[in-house]
């Protein structure tokens, strides 16, 4: 049974003009063996994107070969960063699991449980945002250390020209990032969430 059906059904009473029973097994059914399903959907993308930040974490050891101290940094930097994105989608895939595994009162562990989801998309949204920044600032860092190593060191005015390409590129960069990353959002877990939460109002309507 998919959350449209029994929403109808719940609209629709029977010839004795009650209800269904909007009980917890029907419903862990319903989110948790459904492939179709809300939850097992923002589940299945959830593992993908898990198992993808798993694989490229595995490219920054291919770059330790080289013995930099700047490339080091880099290498640590994204593995630290990876690292990060693992636990994200793990903690994420927790509170997936106990959407499937409803207990108790089903509507308010469900509603308490996509407002969780909801602060952890955010939360990802917040920190893509800032990602962008903090790096661009790295890698003019790097620049700067390195261009500085070289005779006869930087000039001040390549610094400047160089500053004024970073803050440029990184303005627009983070324009795209902004439209990007909602719609990403928005496809691969925010779609399915709202459906998930319309089915709940309608059906404690």
């Amino acid at each position: 049974m998919e959350l449209d059906d029994l929403r109808r059904a719940w609209k629709e009473p029977s010839a004795t003009n009650a209800p269904p029973i909007l009980d917890t097994a029907a419903l862990a059914q319903l989110l948790a063996r459904n492939t179709d399903s809300p939850v097992a959907k923002m589940q299945r993308n959830a593992r993908i994107e898990m198992g993808l930040t798993a694989l490229l974490m595995l490219l920054p050891f291919w770059f330790m070969k080289v013995e930099k101290p700047i490339t080091v940094f880099w290498t640590v930097f994204t593995i630290l960063l990876g690292a990060g994105q693992l636990y994200y989608y793990y903690y994420k895939l927790g509170v997936l699991r106990r959407m499937a595994m409803v207990e108790g009162n089903v509507r308010n562990h469900l509603r308490k449980l996509c407002l969780e989801l909801r602060r952890l998309l955010r939360f990802l949204y917040r920190v893509t945002l800032a990602t962008g920044p903090v790096t661009l600032v790295l890698l003019f860092g790097s620049y700067v250390v390195l261009e500085q190593a070289k005779p006869p060191g930087l000039q001040p005015q390549l610094l400047l020209i160089t500053a004024g390409v970073v803050l440029v590129f990184g303005f627009f960069l983070q324009l795209a990032v902004l439209y990007g990353t909602r719609r990403y959002l928005q496809r691969l877990y925010g779609q399915h969430l709202d459906r998930l939460e319309t089915s709940l109002r309608e059906l404690e309507e």
